[in-house]
């Protein structure tokens, strides 16, 4: 006969499982909360290191590069296809000097290393032969040091701007060749402003 106060067997079963139930949600709980925060280091450790060592946003300043990349855009590069292939000849790339203040230019690969370049009445010569294939769309008109023939070393390139009258780059003794060790990468694409939004070629 159970006293009065005194609780039967079924009532203490009930209350263990009851306790039982509750201490598995807990865990339960804890085991979801870790793993979240969990996911969310990996994510934040895993979206650095594309940062750091993918890709990179850079804007674009000055009229160098019209009309394919216009002043103010922002576009991204590419920092880990030139770790596992080579700069060819007329990709878009980002590029800082070595004594330069950390800003970013960006321009369009024309001559390779090894190559002799000579600009000549508005003509790309590339080892003694003229390039019919070049994406300017208007002539040059300043031709620079490369008026004489340019013999680029084994790392070295020679970049131009696409407004090539209007451009900053390898035709200038204050640019000169570029070195392999200070392309940072290839421009794949323009993300602002979202109008202009879409590939680099």
């Amino acid at each position: 006969m159970r006293r009065r106060g005194q609780k039967s067997y079924y009532d203490k079963h009930n209350l263990s499982r009851y306790v039982s139930k509750r201490n598995s949600k807990i865990k339960r709980f804890f085991r979801s909360f870790w793993r979240w925060i969990l996911l969310v280091f990996v994510a934040v450790i895993v979206g650095y290191a594309i940062v750091t060592f993918g890709f990179q946003t850079v804007t674009v300043v000055g009229p160098s590069m019209n009309p394919t990349l216009a002043d103010s855009q922002v576009v991204l590069v590419n920092k880990i296809v030139y770790k596992v292939s080579d700069v060819k000849r007329y990709d878009v790339i980002a590029y800082s000097r070595v004594d330069g203040d950390g800003y970013y230019d960006i321009k369009r690969v024309v001559g390779l290393p090894g190559e002799t370049i000579r600009i000549s009445n508005g003509d790309i010569y590339i080892n003694g032969e003229r390039r019919s294939d070049v994406p300017f769309t208007m002539t040059i008109q300043i031709s620079g040091v490369a008026e004489d023939e340019i013999t680029l070393g084994d790392s070295e390139y020679f970049v131009m701007g696409d407004n090539v009258n209007n451009s900053e780059d390898s035709r200038y003794t204050n640019v000169g060749n570029i070195a392999k060790t200070e392309i940072k990468g290839k421009v794949v694409s323009i993300l602002l402003p979202r109008s202009d939004k879409g590939k680099v070629k």
